[in-house]
């Protein structure tokens, strides 16, 4: 039984077999790096390494705030790897500091068992932190090691202030198909001559048909030098015809397939805004209400007056639209294309072909404030001298310099006009009268004044195609335009009016706001130009001068335009980033000064460390029954035997 162990007696003293390695040990031999490592400079690199990132850290986040979230991924990855190495540097001067201020500390103070524990063990074992001799006698060592348990924070609160929100992506750059309207490009020798934009395969398309005098017009041998062979406007074109009765059908533009992408690009929307000259009418509000007296609208007289309209008349819409219109045909006897038979010349009356003046627009209607409501259909109706408000106004066609934004946006264009420049009329007459009997050889009985003023395809045939496209489209309006609805027990509509939407669906009454929409709706048919760039007057925004034709520009044509597109872009909250930074550089660059100090007060210039071999040895002194007994005051003293080294013994009581 004798080597039973429960007989058998032992020593309760320690008999630990170590190397007695100080805990203030002389200099460390070894490599360069070694001792550079074990010196008060690692805390120092620790720390300089720990700002370093941190700096660091926030411009890369300021970099990438407000940019596109590409790679987005990665980003927020080395986001997070630069916290962790402004965190891992911090912690690592924290921990070294918080090494050689506990070494101080009990060096300087007694010290419980339990609290020479939490003092070395707080680091890595969390229950120590709640010692409170630990705190009361050495709260900075105590705190420092708090600061490494919540170091995790720093990390997740330093990565997240990097956001990704959805945004829109602009680009202020330059689009390669922005196509504009030029008028002036209509100018042609003869509408025989073919024109098209370079490259194109397609002849270029005017908004108006031609007649002729003779056979080959513009084009045939003498007509530089004869004066009664020339070609003058006829109709406006098939081609406009087709884009007016999109247009006043559906009360929208139209416009090219495929139009936001080929300007903006796959995937983007984008805006441009372009100038261009076109016509326009000029429109005046002259009476509005019962018994109002009306305006002079220049030199004119009015068609018609208030006491045509409801409710002293019976009319809640009507318009005049074609006083002056140019007439068609010129002449009595016409034979094929317009040519003037042998019997009335040459020579050809001198305005043969001339515009003389363009026609104003009179309109008056009956307003009302609620379509949707049913209105007094006769005098005899209760409301009928109260439901409605008649309105007229009168419009002169002019040229206008526009600006206009375009917005494309998913696949759809929108416009919108935001300054008109009226500059002059377009044809700068008054027209006065009517004759039956015309004494100037044409079948035009209009007469205007000044003649001088007069267009005619003789004097200056590029100007004058161009006021022809001019009148092609006014003329498609001012027809559009023409009508009357009367109200006489039932609702009487007639006319082209009533295919438009112009006139509510109910009581076929004019829409709210009705002098603003007529503009529109020819503002509507000028814009909707663009959708064909087989037209001759669709050109380059570039460079107005040449024509667009069908096909997709280049580096030529770029032209200005602002790009969006949906994205999502990086958001940096600096704020919390600074201020947990800030925290960290303050608690490690304390530790560290303290750290420091310590060793210097020691007169050590290495690190003391809390290795086996360091604690075994600092605690020879100790016996077991001391250790056991925690209430037992041990004191880090200098060993007799080995100056500069320490050892752990228990306090002397009294």
């Amino acid at each position: 039984m004798g080597h039973d162990p429960a007989n058998v007696s032992y020593e309760k003293a320690p008999d630990v077999h170590v190397v007695n390695r100080p805990t203030n040990a002389l200099q460390p031999k070894g490599p360069f790096l070694y001792r550079a490592m074990k010196s008060k400079w690692s805390m120092i690199a620790c720390l300089v390494i720990g700002v370093a990132a941190a700096i660091g850290h926030h411009f890369f986040y300021n970099y990438l705030d407000g940019r596109e979230a590409v790679n987005q991924q990665w980003m927020l990855r080395a986001g997070q790897l630069i916290s962790f190495i402004a965190n891992a540097n911090f912690i690592l001067a924290a921990v070294m500091a918080h090494q050689q201020v506990a070494w101080r500390a009990v060096g300087q103070k007694g010290f419980s068992i339990h609290a020479v524990d939490s003092l070395f063990g707080a680091t890595h074992n969390l229950v120590e932190l709640f010692n409170r001799e630990a705190w009361a006698k050495s709260w900075f060592v105590m705190f420092l090691a708090l600061y490494m348990w919540f170091s995790p924070a720093v990390v997740i609160l330093t990565s997240a202030t990097l956001y990704v929100v959805p945004g829109e992506s602009v680009q202020d750059t330059l689009c390669p198909s922005i196509r504009t309207l030029n008028f002036s490009n209509e100018a042609k020798e003869s509408f025989q001559t073919p024109k098209k934009a370079d490259g194109e395969i397609l002849n270029g398309r005017s908004l108006s048909g031609y007649n002729w005098t003779a056979d080959g017009g513009n084009l045939a041998d003498d007509a530089k030098t004869n004066d009664n062979v020339f070609e003058y406007y006829n109709v406006p074109s098939s081609s406009l015809d087709r884009i007016a009765a999109g247009v006043f059908s559906s009360s929208q533009t139209t416009y090219k397939a495929n139009i936001s992408k080929e300007i903006c690009g796959e995937g983007w929307d984008c805006s441009t805004t372009i100038h261009f000259v076109a016509p326009g009418y000029k429109c005046e509000e002259l009476a509005r209400g019962v018994g109002s007296k009306m305006k002079q609208f220049g030199n004119a007289e009015a068609p018609f007056n208030l006491s045509h309209l409801v409710p002293d008349g019976n009319y809640t819409y009507l318009a005049n639209t074609d006083l002056g219109e140019y007439m068609r045909p010129q002449m009595d006897n016409l034979t094929v294309g317009g040519i003037p038979s042998s019997e009335d010349g040459p020579d050809f009356p001198k305005n043969l072909g001339v515009f003389r003046t363009e026609p104003s627009i009179w309109i008056g209607y009956a307003e009302v404030q609620d379509h949707t409501k049913e209105h007094a259909k006769d005098k005899n109706t209760d409301g009928w001298y109260d439901d409605y408000t008649p309105v007229i106004f009168a419009c002169d066609h002019w040229e206008v310099n526009y600006t206009v934004t375009f917005n494309y946006t998913a696949g759809f264009q929108k416009y919108d006009i935001t300054e008109r420049e009226y500059k002059k009329k377009i044809i700068d007459t008054e027209w006065s009268s009517w004759t039956n009997e015309s004494t100037d050889g044409t079948a035009d009985g209009n007469v205007a004044e000044p003649e001088k003023n007069y267009v005619s395809p003789r004097q200056d045939y590029a100007r004058y195609r161009r006021i022809a496209a001019f009148h092609s489209l006014g003329l498609r309006l001012r027809e559009m335009l023409f009508g009357n609805v009367k109200v006489q027990g039932t609702v009487l509509a007639d006319g082209a009016i009533t295919t438009t939407n112009l006139l509510d669906r109910h009581e076929s009454l004019a829409i709210h706001d009705f002098q603003r929409e007529v503009s529109r709706t020819y503002e509507d048919l000028i814009i909707s130009l663009l959708s064909d760039p087989q037209f001759l007057a669709v050109a380059w925004a570039a460079d107005p001068s040449k024509l667009s034709g069908t096909g997709v520009g280049g580096e030529e044509t770029n032209y200005a335009c602002e790009r969006r597109r949906k994205a999502n872009f990086f958001d940096y909250g600096w704020s919390i980033l600074v201020a947990v930074y800030a925290v960290s550089f303050v608690i490690a660059s304390i530790g560290v000064y303290y750290g420091i100090q310590a060793m210097t007060s020691d007169g050590t210039d290495a690190q003391r460390v809390m290795t086996f071999s360091a604690i075994a040895g600092a605690t020879k002194k100790v016996t077991v029954d001391e250790a056991e007994r925690k209430a037992t005051k041990i004191r880090c003293f200098p060993t007799e035997e080995r100056p500069g080294e320490y050892e752990f013994r228990a306090e002397l009581q009294g």
